[in-house]
């Protein structure tokens, strides 16, 4: 496997409910991968899906950051 090595963060979507995992180094790709997830109007469901989305954009993004310990 190659090593991206590739810097991310997480950050919420503008327009869409949805984490995007964003790339930091300037001139590079930019968007990695976006993580959507269900709304819906005064329910439960919808902050445990944001939620759960977080944390599925949040271990792209740790895999993406410690690629190094990770292609070892």
């Amino acid at each position: 496997m190659k090593n991206p090595k590739l810097k991310t963060r997480i950050v919420h979507s503008q327009t869409k409910s949805a984490w995007n995992i964003v790339g930091e180094k300037l001139g590079g790709k930019y968007k990695i991968a976006r993580v959507p997830y269900l709304t819906i109007e005064n329910n439960d469901i919808s902050d445990n899906n944001r939620v759960e989305a977080f944390e599925h954009a949040s271990f792209i993004s740790y895999c993406f950051n410690n690629s190094d310990i990770i292609c070892e």
